[in-house]
Order: structure tokens, then C-alpha cells, then sequence
């Protein structure tokens, strides 16, 4: 029974972590430091290389869309979905050029998406809503996306969500 736990494992690591030469199996893979699952990473002709960063909560999935030249690593564009029953639908992106990529400046353009967001809907529906209210709604919501996927009590509906990022 061991030397056939130990080929599974074995075999799970050569999948994930395979030695030089052989392919990893692709899928979204966790960053910690980020907070996020990074997938579809590529390489340009030019030697740039470009990948998107994923994060989401119960409400809406953040999309990042990030570039490394050289040294540096730029933000080219955001992101946000919301969940529309089974699928994801955009409601809000913003493109950016040459805009240098930080934590706290994709926090506060997140917080700041899902809050137009947010005052948009209530103006459609006619309701209404002091702007502490929606500003404190909206960072509520975006720090849920920023939950690490490896703390025990994290709840949400991955095997949902996670098809519904790898169409994207």
C-alpha cells in the first residue's frame, strides 16, 4: 500500500512540478503574495512577458491583466465581473498605459470600480443610498476577493467559479 501512495504522489508532483523538458498541467495556479490565481501567462516576440491575475469572493471576480518588461511590471488593464446565475458579465474595465502595477493602486481602482458600479445600478433603479454607504459596500466587497484561498474557512463556490475564469 505505501510504494502505491508514494506513485501517486509522485505522479501528482510530476504533474504540477514535472522536470525540465516535460509540460505542467495548465491550470489557474495560486499566489499567495498576490492574492490571486495567475493564468494564460505568454511571452511576446518582443520578449515581454504578460499573464492575468484572478481574484473573486462571493459577489464579483477581479480580472488583472499585467505585463513584465524588463525590470518592471505594468498593469494594462482591470477588470471586474459580476455573477449573473451560472456565468460572469463585465461591468466594469478600465485600460491603462504604462501605469506601473501596485497593490494599493489595484485596491483602490477595484474599490472604485465596484462603487460606480454600484451607484449606477441604484440610480437605474431609482433608490438611493448615502456615498459612505456605497463606498463602505464597495471595499467590503472588494477585501472579500482578497481572502487567501489557503486559510481553512475559505468558502466560495470554486468548482463554479473556477470554469467560468479558465473560459476567459
Amino acid at each position: 500500500m505505501a510504494s502505491l501512495t508514494k506513485a501517486i504522489n509522485k505522479d501528482m508532483f510530476d504533474k504540477i512540478l514535472p522536470t525540465f523538458g516535460n509540460q505542467r498541467v495548465l491550470m489557474p495556479v495560486w499566489d499567495e503574495g498576490q492574492k490571486m490565481f495567475l493564468c494564460g501567462d505568454y511571452e511576446s516576440a518582443s520578449g515581454h512577458r504578460y499573464y492575468m491575475g484572478v481574484r473573486f469572493c462571493d459577489r464579483i471576480v477581479i480580472v488583472e491583466k499585467v505585463g513584465l518588461f524588463h525590470n518592471w511590471t505594468y498593469i494594462d488593464s482591470i477588470e471586474v465581473y459580476a455573477f449573473n446565475g451560472t456565468k460572469l458579465v463585465l461591468v466594469q474595465k478600465r485600460d491603462y498605459e504604462k501605469t506601473f502595477r501596485s497593490e494599493e493602486f489595484i485596491r483602490n481602482e477595484s474599490v472604485t470600480m465596484v462603487r460606480d458600479f454600484i451607484e449606477g445600478v441604484i440610480k437605474v433603479q431609482g433608490s438611493s443610498m448615502t456615498k459612505d454607504e456605497v463606498e463602505s459596500q464597495a471595499k467590503r466587497i472588494v477585501e472579500g476577493c482578497y481572502k487567501s484561498f489557503l486559510d481553512s474557512d475559505f468558502n466560495t463556490r470554486l468548482t463554479k467559479i473556477l470554469p467560468q475564469i479558465e473560459q476567459k
